[in-house]
């Protein structure tokens, strides 16, 4: 039997109730619903934690280590079956072939009982036939990384004027669901692996977004994701220039001052060495463009002495105000005097 034709065999048992096919809702559905498909009934989380809920109720306490391992590969490679003796020594490489085999069929049990508890028929989720085992993709399940790898690849354009003029939340929430990396705890090198993989593609997708968000003028959120990317690769000098430009076009001069010195800081502590000289010409930017500031701005100091001098003059000034207000009252009084006496001798 061709491998092609056992996977469809397979494939074919794994039906519901009413002996027809199982049809799920695809496993890239975002957590949100913004495909608009309503909640899945087996949520399985491998970013970070394994974790696992089956109709709202959390697995997480049945989940051994072994099983873990076996169901994160499964899912990991959810797109064909497997032989039993390749799991076997992939897993228990170290045991007899009897006693892997053996090991590989308690673990799938196992499996079983916390993909499908009670109620659930078998091989809706778990394909565990003699020859071979697999994840059944056409269930309905919702997995993070499947919903992270493929939302990405749908809804990511390779450049901001591609995708101008629409909206990308899509690729954000896509983003959103790495939470964390892959399997944290798990030492493996298969996991060490798709680890660095799915790494590398939540950095990237996060570095485009980055761009994209730069380029349409949606500032805050390119920061948002400037941190994100430096959260995790802090000894990113290319995003530090980009998060320093970022804090500029706001007109943030200290933060952009600030996110240069956690740079350089970064760099001599993990590689000692000093920022590229581009780098280190944006700083000098910067720091011409504050100066430029200060030189035009009126120091408060030489504002308070201004008043000063004016308060000061005023209170001078004013006596001799007053005094030659009086002597002009009096000449005019003069003046009067001086004419109804010039009309008294006309009379």
């Amino acid at each position: 039997m061709s491998r092609v034709t056992m996977r469809r065999r397979l494939l074919g048992r794994a039906a519901s109730p009413a002996g027809l096919p199982v049809r799920g809702r695809l496993a890239y559905t975002t957590a949100g619903g913004r495909e608009g498909v309503s909640m899945a009934a087996l949520r399985i989380q491998l970013f970070g934690t394994v974790q696992l809920s089956h109709a709202g109720q959390a697995q997480d306490a049945r989940l051994t280590h072994a099983v873990q391992s076996l169901l994160a590969w499964l899912l990991l490679h959810r797109q064909k079956v497997h032989p039993r003796e390749t799991l076997a020594g992939l897993f228990w490489g170290d045991q007899s072939e009897a006693r892997g085999r053996s090991c590989l069929s308690t673990t799938l049990w196992r499996i079983r009982q916390v993909l499908e508890p009670e109620g659930v028929p078998r091989g809706t989720y778990l394909i565990a036939q003699s020859e071979a085992v697999g994840f059944n993709c056409a269930s309905d399940h919702w997995l993070d990384v499947a919903a992270f790898e493929e939302g990405v690849q749908r809804h990511l354009p390779a450049s901001a004027s591609a995708y101008r003029a629409r909206d990308w939340s899509g690729a954000e929430d896509a983003v959103a669901c790495y939470t964390g990396d892959l399997l944290e705890g798990f030492y493996d090198n298969w996991a060490l692996r798709e680890r660095e993989r799915l790494r590398m593609l939540y950095l990237d997708s996060l570095g485009t977004l980055l761009r994209l968000h730069s380029e349409t003028g949606v500032l805050e959120r390119a920061l948002h994701c400037g941190q994100q990317i430096l959260a995790l690769d802090p000894l990113r000098e290319d995003i530090h220039r980009e998060v320093i430009r970022l804090h500029m076009r706001n007109g943030h001069r200290a933060l952009a001052r600030q996110q240069y010195e956690c740079c350089r800081a970064a760099l001599e502590e993990e590689l000692g060495v000093e920022p590229m000289e581009e780098t280190r010409a944006l700083c000098a930017d910067l720091l011409s463009a504050a100066k430029l500031v200060e030189r035009n701005r009126v120091p408060p100091v030489a504002t308070r002495s201004a008043k000063t001098f004016a308060t000061s003059a005023k209170a001078r000034i004013a006596p001799t105000l007053r005094s030659a207000a009086a002597k002009l009252d009096e000449a005019r009084e003069g003046i009067a005097d001086a004419l109804r006496l010039a009309e008294s001798d006309q009379i």
